[in-house]
C-alpha cells in the first residue's frame, strides 16, 4: 500500500462532497447524482459509515455503509470506489481495511456488498485480498443503471458477506489447481473494455456466467476461490 495512503472519516459536509465527487465521477450521469448531500448528511449522522482515502489532501477513493437488518444486523457497504488514475494501488483495499476495523469497533459480526461477479479486479479483491464469502447471486438485482458505466448491461451481481472477527482480516491465495470435480466460472481479464466496445459480446459473457452460477448454487455449490487462470472455483 502507498505509505502516503491515509484513510479517514468524512463528517463534515465539505468532507462528504470530496466522497461523492468520487462516486459521482465513477458512475457517472448526464443528470443528478449517487447520492444527493442531505441524505449523506443525514445517514452519517444517523450512524452510517463514510470513509475517504488521501493521498495529502486530495481524496483518491471513498467508501460508503449503512446499518441493515436482511439476516440479521450487519454493515452493508453500497459504495467503494476509487479514482481511475489511482486503480490497482491498494486504495480499494485500504478502504476495506478500515471498514472492516470500524465494523469491529462498532459491534457489527459481518459486512456485505454487492459486486458485478465479470469485473476481475474486484473479484481478486473481495476473494483473494479481503477473504469474503460469497452469499448469493442476483440476476439484474439494480434493474437499468443510468451510470455511463453500467449502461445498457444488465446489473447481474454477487452478494458478498465478509465476517468480521479475530485481528484482521484474513485473505485468502489464489488456487492454482482446483480439483477435478470442481465447477470452474471463467470470466474476462476486462469485461469494462469489452462492455466499451462491444455490447452485445459484454451481454454473451453476462448470461453465460449467470447460468453457470445459478446452476451451481442450485447443486448445493460454494465459491471457495478464485484460481490463476481468472475463474471463480465452486466446490459441490
Amino acid at each position: 500500500m502507498n505509505s502516503q495512503l491515509q484513510v479517514r472519516k468524512l463528517d463534515s459536509l465539505s468532507d462528504q462532497n470530496q466522497g461523492r465527487a468520487v462516486f459521482d465521477k465513477t458512475w457517472a450521469m448526464e443528470l443528478g447524482t449517487e447520492i444527493t448531500p442531505n441524505l449523506l448528511q443525514a445517514m452519517v449522522h444517523s450512524g452510517s459509515y463514510l470513509s475517504g482515502a488521501f493521498i495529502g489532501d486530495k481524496c483518491v477513493g471513498a467508501a460508503f455503509a449503512f446499518p441493515a437488518t436482511t439476516g440479521g444486523l450487519h454493515l452493508h457497504s453500497h459504495m467503494t470506489a476509487v479514482l481511475d488514475e489511482y486503480r490497482d494501488k491498494g486504495v480499494g483495499h485500504a478502504l476495506k481495511v478500515d471498514q472492516w476495523h470500524w465494523a469491529k469497533k462498532n459491534n457489527y459480526k459481518e459486512i456485505s456488498w454487492t459486486f458485478d461477479p465479470l469485473v476481475s479486479r474486484n473479484a481478486k479483491l473481495n476473494l483473494i485480498k479481503c477473504g469474503v464469502d460469497i452469499a448469493s447471486y442476483h440476476p439484474n438485482f439494480y434493474g437499468d443503471m443510468p451510470d455511463a458505466l453500467n449502461a445498457g448491461d444488465e446489473s447481474d451481481r454477487l452478494m458478498a458477506s465478509w465476517k468480521v472477527f479475530g485481528d484482521n482480516p484474513k485473505p485468502r491465495e489464489l488456487i492454482t489447481s482446483p480439483k477435478s470435480d470442481d465447477i470452474l466460472i471463467a470470466i474476462p481479464e476486462d469485461i469494462v473494455a469489452i462492455r466499451s466496445s462491444d455490447l452485445a459480446e459484454n451481454l454473451r459473457w453476462r448470461h453465460k456466467v449467470r447460468d453457470q452460477f445459478l446452476k451451481a448454487f442450485d447443486q448445493g455449490g460454494q465459491v471457495v476461490g478464485f484460481s490463476t487462470n481468472n475463474e471463480y472455483v465452486v466446490r459441490i
